[in-house]
């Protein structure tokens, strides 16, 4: 099934170009102009001026940017190909916990194959910018996040054990989360990594567009060089790969704001709703996340005022009947449950007018979902519970796509620790 392996990664040489904290960023999409402008004033060899480049001829000045620090040593390649564990401590809300797993080459394949599943769809407009700079720099400079089933449990004694050894490298980042990495490189560890992933499928957690990316890239270059032999490094690309069963996973719910209606009230909003929801109202906006985690098959609306209204479906059967074509875990989303019985048919907001962003906005923060709406910049939020891990998994299983900014994986991965060339001619 899953094919992967060791690489030499590219990897910055600290003495020259700085800390790790000063030289590594969060993913592209999530980083605001002011947070980019803060990261390249704490130091100039920060990866973001390769992940996120800015000015005239922006992803030709990354490439050639990339090949300079490699000139100068600034980013070296490391001697011989290995996996690189990595782990991530963090606080979810007043709870301590961690994750790990291993930054990997992974061999692409077409969603087609059943090798490598989405979870769900995906917006165009961040693709032919990651292909730009994937054409410019030949390498992967940020990771996708991919998750397996470790079925016979090779993988956790080789990840521990690199583990039980100082790690190459270690910061905490301004939001608190602290990064740790080991190469690996020892024959044994090695070979099991390899074989844990051989018979298992891996499900990308974040970073479809990367991947869907990377797909077009492997096409280009082979039509541009038929000669390129059969895994070629632009035949793979770098994940981090983690168990799916991992007791640090975390998901937290993407929350959607509502905006340019052509009329809404929140009275009549409810009042239309009425037949397919019991809604419960009184709850406090504050405690709707904590109100949703108890109740199974509810969305919530916040229209303004003191206090949301929980939409908890009446009839259990509906979801088949409009969807009949789907599975059943699929059809017991809570996410399946607001686009199919809220959004669409209420607010006039289907797929395409998703993918414009014209009526809807993003965002994983409750607060910032509230304040939207109390300041009038949006006309209401739909506030969801966030989606099991298990969940996700199934539905992915059974070749079906959530729909798009479903999932939110907590922490974001560092960009920076390690980058993957995609040409022979960077190693």
């Amino acid at each position: 099934m899953a094919v992967i392996r060791p690489f030499a990664a590219l990897r910055y040489d600290y003495g020259r170009a700085g800390a790790a904290e000063t030289l590594c960023c969060p993913p592209y999409d999530i980083i605001s102009p002011d947070m980019q402008a803060e990261m390249e004033r704490k130091n100039p060899y920060n990866v973001i001026r390769l992940e996120r480049p800015l000015g005239d001829n922006r992803y030709a000045g990354a490439g050639r940017r990339l090949r300079a620090w490699l000139r100068d040593g600034v980013l070296y390649p490391d001697p011989a190909p290995a996996y690189y564990v990595y782990r991530l401590s963090f606080d979810d809300r007043g709870t301590p916990k961690a994750v790990h797993g291993f930054f990997a080459r992974v061999r692409l394949t077409d969603f087609a194959a059943g090798v490598v599943l989405p979870h769900e769809e995906t917006l165009s407009k961040d693709k032919s910018d990651r292909f730009s700079l994937m054409e410019h720099t030949l390498c992967n400079i940020s990771p996708v996040y991919g998750l397996y089933e470790d079925s016979a449990r090779m993988a956790k004694s080789a990840l521990a054990a690199a583990m039980d050894a100082p790690p190459a490298v270690r910061f905490t980042d301004s939001d608190g989360v602290t990064h740790e990495m080991w190469p690996v490189t020892t024959p044994d560890a090695l070979a099991a990594l390899t074989a844990a992933l051989a018979p298992e499928r891996i499900l990308i957690a974040d970073g479809h567009h990367r991947y869907e990316t990377a797909l077009a890239f492997r096409d280009a270059r082979r039509a541009l060089d038929p000669s390129l032999p059969p895994g070629a490094p632009s035949d793979h690309i770098m994940m981090m790969l983690v168990d799916l069963r991992h007791p640090g996973l975390v998901v937290w719910p993407t929350h959607r704001l509502v905006r340019g209606l052509p009329s809404f009230s929140k009275e009549d909003t409810l009042a239309r709703l009425a037949g397919a929801f019991v809604i419960t109202r009184g709850t406090a906006p504050e405690d709707v996340e904590a109100a949703l985690a108890a109740r199974a098959h509810t969305v919530a609306l916040y229209a303004g005022g003191g206090e949301a209204a929980l939409l908890t479906l009446r009839d259990a059967d509906a979801p088949a009947r409009l969807l009949p074509d789907r599975s059943p875990d699929y059809r017991a989303l809570d996410v399946t449950l607001l686009h199919t019985m809220i959004l669409e048919p209420l607010f006039g907001i289907d797929r395409d007018n998703m993918a414009r962003q014209e009526n809807l906005v993003y965002t994983r923060s409750l607060e910032e979902a509230l304040r939207g709406v109390r300041t009038g910049a949006f006309q209401c939020a739909c506030l969801l519970a966030p989606t099991p891990v298990a969940a996700i998994g199934r539905v992915a299983g059974a070749g079906e796509r959530m729909p798009q900014k479903s999932t939110y994986f907590y922490p974001k991965l560092a960009t920076g620790l390690v980058i993957h060339p995609l040409s022979i001619d960077l190693i």
